[in-house]
């Protein structure tokens, strides 16, 4: 009964998982907050996931929003931007000007891209953002805040709970940067629930910590080296189809896992879909803007989160699966997870294909 019962909480563990990546991907929306503070000029660059805007600026009614349409409503989205946007300066607010719209697409979302500028009388050494923009029809909305200004960098999440942050600028150690960014990298694998899904789709088939070993590995060797080569500017990629290809090889690992038994050639396998991963990575970096005169040691840092953040997964879920294999229903678990995983992962695949 023991074991059965640890059978059926590691299934329902997996639904729940299953049930929190897509209610993350697609129910709860997720913008961008990208802040550069320049003397006494604030360049402001607001992305909204367009799902948020439908309601009030999807004018013809296709559950899709273009360019024209924002062009045509541009006093209406000035309006809402002065209404719940606000950044002030020694209590003062400051005058907003809306530069450009444009639709466009950021990883598999496509949304609003709003160029701001903010003007202060004088050199802005802090200032208080307040963000309350689309939580009256999106309570879940999330706002990924990034301020640059030189050297200093700060990152926060804006939600309901959360529309009102202070920010002092103060130019920081390299030291302090670099932590930020090692931070980023653990946060990013660990709200990243196709990576994740990923992981446990590749491990499921390890028979020992050796096993193990050589499959993260590989993965982290190929992913290092897409991440540097993506996020440096030496090759480029469309967001929108790797993202896509992230889900096909979930897809296709699942669907192995149902057919082979050893894990023999698995770590080739997966070097070679670590190149695409590597890809995504790079994505979510490059939204942080990263710094021209430390590029290296940011992306290294980073990077290094990603590692840190997959080890702790994996140090929490290899000894389970590991104990789990000795029994002789783990192949009938594993493939009945698998094919769990398969439908999660094709889902994800058919929306970002959209």
């Amino acid at each position: 009964m023991k074991l059965r019962a640890c059978l059926s909480l590691f299934i329902i563990t997996l639904l729940f998982f299953a049930n929190a990546g897509i209610s993350f991907a697609h129910s709860q929306s997720m913008g961008y907050s990208a802040v550069y503070v320049k003397g006494n000029v604030i360049d402001y660059e607001l992305f909204l996931d367009q799902r948020d805007m439908l309601g009030q600026f999807d004018t013809n009614k296709d559950n899709n929003l273009e360019n024209e349409e924002l062009a045509s409503q541009k006093e209406r989205i000035e309006s809402l931007l002065q209404k719940d946007l606000r950044i002030d300066v020694d209590s003062k607010p400051l005058k907003m000007e809306l530069l450009s719209m444009n639709m466009a697409e950021k990883g598999s979302t496509r949304g609003a891209v709003l160029q701001l500028k903010l003007t202060a009388d004088e050199a802005i050494e802090q200032f208080n953002l307040h963000y309350n923009l689309v939580f009256e029809d999106a309570p879940v909305h999330t706002s990924v805040l990034l301020v640059h200004s030189g050297e200093f960098f700060y990152q926060d999440i804006l939600d309901i709970n959360k529309k009102d942050v202070q920010i002092a600028i103060a130019q920081p150690e390299i030291g302090s940067v670099l932590w930020e960014y090692f931070v980023l990298g653990i946060e990013h694998i660990l709200t990243g629930y196709d990576h994740l899904l990923f992981l446990l789709s590749l491990v499921l088939i390890a028979s020992s910590f050796k096993d193990a070993l050589k499959i993260v590995t590989a993965f982290t060797i190929a992913h290092s080296i897409t991440l540097f080569l993506v996020a440096s500017g030496r090759i480029q990629v469309i967001p929108s189809w790797v993202e896509a290809l992230i889900a096909l090889t979930i897809c296709y690992v699942a669907v192995e896992n149902m057919f082979v038994q050893k894990a023999k050639w698995r770590w080739l396998l997966t070097a070679i879909f670590g190149l695409i991963h590597g890809m995504g990575f790079a994505g979510a970096l490059a939204e942080t803007g990263l710094p021209k005169d430390n590029l290296i040691g940011t992306l290294l840092m980073f990077n290094l989160g990603v590692e840190t953040g997959q080890l702790m997964v994996l140090c929490l879920l290899l000894p389970f699966l590991l104990w789990l294999r000795r029994f002789p229903w783990y192949r009938k678990m594993m493939i009945s997870t698998s094919c769990l995983i398969f439908v999660l992962a094709f889902y994800w695949l058919l929306q970002r294909l959209q």
